[in-house]
């Protein structure tokens, strides 16, 4: 795997801006005492006192006043010149972050377009090459079949002359019937072909194709997770993307009007959250992406069942992404497997671990990391599942000031975000862990300590359309999706696992024992302030949760 990429946290850009600000804001603080101090020494000058004391010995009084002339003057430079380093420093500052948002406004404005052009021809384009592959591929397909059709019949007339002079060698009186040899021509011709055989050869030549054809979508695979960057691109253009693709309905009139009702969303959308707005208005058209509420599963009396689970210490975000595999391995369809782990301190303290998506299919169902709630999600609303978070942590005994850490990959991860980033919940979030998941427009305190662990291929990880902010408590670690061992066989995989088999969990589990070895600052910083979550007795209860 190749090294990793390191932004945001105590080493990056942000932190150092934070850090000028600062500095500027106590060279300001300086400058106003060093002007009042210049003020007061300069008013010693008239002093009463010392004027009477001008009349008895004029040298010294004079020598007094040149003395503090002087000192009140230089005091005044300093201010000037701290002062002017404060306005230099906020100046610089706010002249990064300007340009900062303007390059942001750019390049919203041109992917927006790109997306758009995408969009336009993405239908007719894609039936074109659709058809056009089903013409060639069918008469190809038709060509290889007739053609050993044919091939086998050569074979089967050579056969059959071959067999016939043999015959004719053993008894040359057949010669002398000209139709008897025609007919033992014809026999042995016919006794020659072998429909078998020509089905044989086809299908060898339709799975050598086929090989080649997933050679080349392995290719293909590759190629697009190492220009993953383009996904960025149409998800940061989503409102020019889906004006695209409806483009053609502007033939319609008043086709605008009728998105707008269509989608509960103004139309033609103007940002991202209003196109991912208008893709939940339409589906909820179709009773899709309907979140409703969530429970726990309960015991005999009625209250949250919380399950112990023998699990290994979590030590390490490592652990972290072993559990996250973990628990999506248990719920499934039925419902969502949410992992509190408590660390007996002290203080005390608390995991929570959030599953993923388990279940893709837009109409909502009991198990609430599903397709609906990714949606719902991306629009910054809370969840069932989100709910179902906060019922198991109540639950749970966690209390208002108890450390708590939130934890997920893919839907967990943007869960874990969501819930952080919502000031009425009841919790003392503080630290945020996520693997493959789109958080960046989260609006996440400057008191929660993140960290973001994206690879370069990964698709899921760019659905969000911009870059994680660039801030002190926010550390993001990008990098390769490595190659996983088969756990049967002992062999690497044979491809590099591109944009369609990045985003996974056990990827992410060996790129987070990779990321803790790497020394990097911003990420040690974070590995040091979340050390009590990780150090001390633990123990592991599961929770179930069910959308109402």
């Amino acid at each position: 795997m190749s090294g990793i990429t390191v932004s945001g946290g105590t080493g990056g850009v942000g932190a150092k801006l934070d850090d000028m600000r600062l500095q500027a804001r106590q060279l300001s603080t300086l400058s106003t005492e060093l002007i009042g101090r210049s003020g007061t020494a300069a008013a010693k000058a008239v002093d009463g006192d010392l004027l009477e004391s001008i009349i008895l010995s004029p040298v010294t009084g004079a020598a007094a006043e040149g003395a503090i002339v002087l000192a009140s003057g230089s005091l005044l430079l300093v201010a000037t010149e701290t002062g002017v380093s404060a306005v230099f420093l906020e100046g610089a500052v706010v002249a990064y972050e300007t340009a900062d948002q303007l390059i942001a406004a750019a390049t919203v404005a041109l992917h927006n377009g790109v997306a758009f052009v995408v969009g336009v021809l993405a239908v007719p384009v894609g039936v074109v090459v659709a058809a056009g592959a089903a013409v060639v591929g069918g008469a190809w397909m038709l060509g290889v079949a007739g053609g050993n059709v044919v091939l086998e019949g050569v074979e089967s007339l050579v056969d059959g002359a071959q067999q016939t002079m043999d015959q004719i060698g053993d008894n040359p009186w057949l010669l002398l019937s000209p139709a008897g040899v025609a007919g033992l021509f014809a026999t042995n011709s016919i006794s020659a072909y072998s429909p078998q055989d020509v089905i044989d050869r086809t299908a060898k030549t339709y799975s050598e194709a086929l090989e080649n054809l997933q050679e080349l979508a392995a290719l293909g695979n590759t190629v697009l997770g190492e220009n993953a960057w383009l996904v960025d691109v149409l998800t940061d253009g989503a409102p020019g993307l889906l004006t695209g693709l409806a483009f053609v309905g502007n033939v319609i009139p008043g086709f605008n009007g009728l998105m707008t009702a269509f989608t509960g969303q103004v139309w033609p959308p103007l940002t991202y959250e209003q196109a991912v707005a208008a893709i939940a208005g339409g589906g909820n058209r179709f009773g899709l992406f309907e979140d409703g509420s969530a429970s726990l599963s309960v015991g005999h009396d009625g209250s949250p069942r919380g399950i112990p689970v023998l699990h290994g210490d979590v030590r390490g975000i490592g652990d972290l992404m072993g559990g996250s595999s973990a628990i999506d391995s248990i719920g499934g369809e039925e419902f969502s497997d949410i992992r509190i782990v408590e660390t007996a301190g002290p203080p005390k303290s608390f995991i929570v671990q959030i599953p993923s998506t388990m279940v893709w299919n837009p109409d909502a169902g009991s198990a609430a990391n599903d397709s609906t709630s990714d949606v719902v999600a991306m629009q910054g609303e809370q969840t069932a599942l989100a709910a179902a978070v906060l019922d198991a942590m109540r639950a749970q005994g966690i209390s208002p000031t108890d450390p708590v850490m939130l934890e997920g990959f893919s839907l967990g991860g943007i869960t874990a975000g969501l819930i952080a980033s919502d000031p009425s919940v009841p919790f003392n979030i503080t630290h945020v862990v996520t693997a493959g998941s789109p958080i960046a427009r989260y609006d996440i305190p400057d008191d929660v300590e993140v960290l973001s662990l994206e690879f370069e291929e990964d698709p899921v990880a760019r659905l969000d359309g911009r870059e994680n902010p660039d801030s002190a408590n926010w550390t993001s670690v990008q990098g390769d999706a490595p190659r996983l061992v088969d756990p049967e066989s002992g062999e690497l995989e044979p491809h590099e696992p591109g944009i369609a088999s990045s985003h996974s969990s056990r990827r992410y589990e060996q790129f987070a024992d990779e990321v803790s070895r790497a020394g990097d600052p911003s990420v040690d910083a974070f590995l040091d302030s979340a050390g009590g979550f990780f150090s001390g007795e633990q123990t592991v209860v599961d929770y179930h949760g069910r959308r109402n």
